[in-house]
């Protein structure tokens, strides 16, 4: 009996030290930290277009508000950037107007996230825009709108046409609408 006893007690400290093992290697604290440091602007494969609008928001906010450190996280689809939206793991993402639609409206592919209350915060180019989720802060928003609209990342003329999702108002406010 004391020899099943002891191999039970042996077996359950090797799980206890493998799961230890396991969390030590799990990158989702440092993602917390990271997310914390950089203002994360998503984008995803699908989208080698999109990703290109992304690194030029990135390296633009990077030049003009430098405390942003603002980085591209990239999803490997469409649909890991919208559960990435979903689950608070990202608050701002580079999308062409299609997704951005059906992501705002939990339709298709998306149907699993549910609705996601995302806002456009500034329209980038003729085929995609920078969203921001509803818990992204009012005062970062009006930082990223103001520093954006009317860049070369995001002209003027462009903002005059209908967003994908609701205008955030900071940007409406920015916008002088």
């Amino acid at each position: 009996m004391a020899h099943v006893t002891r191999r039970s007690a042996l077996a359950l400290l090797g799980l206890a030290g493998l799961g230890t093992a396991a969390s030590a290697h799990t990158p989702y604290k440092q993602w917390v930290v990271y997310r914390r440091k950089h203002l994360l602007i998503g984008c995803h494969r699908d989208d080698a277009e999109g990703y290109r609008v992304a690194k030029a928001t990135a390296a633009f906010l990077v030049d003009h508000l430098p405390k942003s450190q603002a980085r591209v996280a990239r999803a490997p689809a469409a649909s890991r950037l919208a559960s990435l939206l979903a689950t608070d793991q990202l608050d701002l993402a580079v999308l062409d107007w299609e997704t951005a639609r059906a992501i705002r409206q939990g339709e298709g592919i998306y149907a699993a996230f549910g609705r996601q209350e995302i806002g456009t915060l500034a329209m980038l180019d003729a085929a995609h825009c920078l969203v921001a989720h509803a818990r992204f802060p009012d005062r970062h928003g009006s930082l990223v709108a103001e520093t954006l609209i009317g860049s070369k990342i995001a002209p003027r003329a462009v903002q005059d046409t209908p967003p994908p999702c609701p205008w955030r108002p900071e940007t409406l406010a920015v916008l002088g609408r």
